[in-house]
């Protein structure tokens, strides 16, 4: 699917915290099941493998032969060292997060590892702004976490830090909007009875929204690959959106 932008919307900014990180607040004391309880909550809302999904991004981004990649968020570190490790990519990988746990523990994991390309890790002090100049990179890579920003904020920053014709890849779930009382008894089931209550703040945007925002935050064409289809389940799409500076 490809859409060309025709009118550019004026851009809002909301500088309010991001969303808090499933997870992350045990990190600390149970570091060694972290990427598996992360695997878990990906498969619960997407009915994906994780990390057959990784993969599938990161065959995407080295088919695409460019060289200097920015992982937006280092996580689980599974895309960084997976696409360091791949013969065919020789370029340089860039990565950054807030949680100097999981930072610590992707560099030894890098050092341990068999490398084809430079990583750099780098603390995200302030979440809002990448330490990177203007058009530093020229593909930005956010795996399962555009959720977690307020998204005009988000973008404007991606697009900063974009070279003119730069790619921003994302790996995203989209829900379509649905009814008040329907909200409530999905937010009501998930903080109460599944007792997940960062799940239950979550919201995953609408995928006309993000394509709209896409457009209005300056990008020139969005192409879309879904990877599932809705079910009763699990209303969400989740969607590899590939969207050029």
């Amino acid at each position: 699917m490809k859409l060309e932008a025709s009118e550019t919307p004026k851009k809002g900014f909301d500088f309010t915290p991001p969303r808090p990180r499933p997870l992350i607040d045990v990190v600390s004391t149970r570091i060694d099941e972290y990427d598996d309880s992360v695997a878990r909550l990906f498969h619960w809302k997407t009915g994906l493998d994780y990390g057959s999904a990784m993969n599938h991004v990161i065959d995407f981004v080295i088919s695409d032969g460019r060289k200097k990649i920015v992982d937006l968020i280092t996580d689980t570190a599974v895309f960084v060292l997976s696409i360091a490790k791949h013969e065919a990519f020789k370029g340089n990988v860039y990565s950054f997060d807030s949680n100097i746990t999981l930072l610590e523990r992707a560099k030894q994991r890098a050092a341990q590892s068999e490398k084809y390309c430079k990583i750099e890790f780098k603390q995200l002090i302030n979440e809002g702004r990448l330490p990177l100049e203007d058009c530093f990179a020229e593909i930005a890579v956010s795996f399962f976490d555009l959720h977690r920003h307020q998204l005009n904020q988000y973008l404007a920053e991606i697009i900063r830090i974009l070279e003119p014709g730069g790619l921003f890849i994302i790996a995203a779930l989209t829900e379509p909007k649905t009814g008040a009382a329907l909200r409530f008894w999905r937010w009501a089931n998930l903080k109460y009875i599944k007792k997940n209550p960062t799940a239950a703040d979550t919201v995953y945007p609408d995928r006309e929204h993000l394509i709209q925002s896409l457009f209005g935050a300056g990008f020139r064409q969005v192409v879309i690959q879904e990877m599932t289809s809705p079910t009763k389940m699990r209303p969400g799409v989740f969607s590899l959106f590939a969207a050029t500076k």
